[in-house]
């Protein structure tokens, strides 16, 4: 066989709150490393996606050598924006129930890529680092469990050119029609920007007034865009995201959830007709943003939740070039200068927040 998995951590609850370091004992080339985080459900009251805040952050270094270091939200909403798919996610607010989300860490343009992956033995000493709160996403949740696999090269022998690192160089606020400028690193190519535009009521698009991108003081300009032109040319050609989310018998009772989807979100409500009694069966979801309200009612049926749309965890992303063509990226380590511009729009929302996160080349 060219290929297999190696499990790094058994499923294991990790307990309350905290940061678990795991050693990578793997020699073999590592084509990608994944979270499988899963938590059992306890109130219907607050729900939010499992990783939203349960995996702050993923690192993977070596002793002070960081070459990865994402949120959970930042991997998957990378994830999306580089394989046109959102990773493996069961969302649910019955009690009793479980939430699970996958959160894939790629070194390569795509899995068993011959071309990019991680060598441990370039390396000292290898870790993974998780960090999580395991009621952060339900409260009261005392019941979690996180396995961490690999895919590695096996029987097939590489000679990759390098691996894909991928970060987040900056956190900020934005503020209404204010400016944020970003001296970007110029030592390894780039493959991808992605930028978090978050907000309670605002899509990530309405957050960003501009996206520019110098070089060199202005000499040269790759990128002067809008967030509502960097989703409606560059994003909005990649596939719909669809999120299924279970919903449990309740009675009389407020559901509120969040989930990935952050714009041009359609949800289809699926009820139960075998046990539909009655008008007051049937509940009232409201749409927001990236959270899903379901009105209280007297008798609440059982029933699905099929949610589509664009913008995975309020991320927008800038390719540098064609993504599969390693050639094709933006080389910036021969420039002096590069500067990132973003402003905020005129209404940027409640509690807004942003990151950027780079994606690049290291050989």
């Amino acid at each position: 066989m060219n290929y297999r998995e190696v499990e790094i951590l058994a499923p294991e609850d990790l307990g309350t709150a905290g940061t678990k370091t795991i050693d990578i004992n793997i020699a073999d080339p590592i084509s990608s490393i994944e979270l499988i985080w899963r938590t059992t459900v306890v109130t219907n009251a607050l729900m939010l996606s499992p990783h939203a805040n349960c995996i702050s952050k993923v690192e993977i270094v070596d002793g002070s050598n960081v070459i990865t270091s994402l949120s959970g939200m930042q991997a998957q909403a990378l994830y999306y924006y580089t394989q046109g798919v959102l990773p493996h996610e069961e969302i649910s607010v019955d009690i009793g129930d479980y939430m699970s989300s996958v959160i894939p860490i790629l070194f390569g343009r795509k899995l068993f890529d011959p071309l990019l992956a991680l060598q441990p033995k370039k390396f000292t000493n290898p870790q993974i680092k998780v960090t999580w709160d395991e009621d952060a996403a339900n409260t009261g949740v005392v019941a979690n469990q996180l396995t961490v696999r690999a895919w590695v090269f096996d029987q097939k022998v590489i000679a990759p050119r390098g691996f894909l690192m991928a970060k987040e160089i900056k956190s900020f606020t934005p503020a209404a029609n204010g400016y944020e400028y970003t001296d970007m690193p110029t030592d390894y190519i780039y493959r991808l920007i992605m930028l978090r535009q978050t907000s309670t009521d605002k899509n990530p698009y309405e957050v960003l007034a501009t996206f520019k991108l110098s070089e060199e003081h202005d000499k040269r300009i790759p990128f002067d865009m809008t967030g509502d032109e960097i989703f409606r040319k560059i994003n909005s050609g990649l596939p719909r995201i669809v999120t299924k989310i279970g919903l449990g018998e309740t009675a009389a009772e407020l559901n509120t959830l969040y989930q990935p989807i952050t714009f041009d979100f359609y949800g289809n409500v699926n009820y139960d007709a075998d046990v539909i009694a009655a008008a007051d069966d049937y509940s009232q979801v409201t749409i927001a943003g990236n959270i899903v309200t379901v009105a209280a009612t007297v008798a609440f049926v059982p029933y699905t939740l099929i949610a589509s749309g664009y913008g995975p965890h309020h991320c927008l992303a800038v390719p540098c070039g064609d993504l599969r063509d390693i050639d094709d990226w933006y080389d910036v380590t021969k420039l002096g200068n590069l500067r990132l511009t973003t402003q905020g729009a005129a209404a940027v929302g409640t509690t807004p927040a942003a990151q950027i996160v780079l994606q690049q080349l290291r050989s």
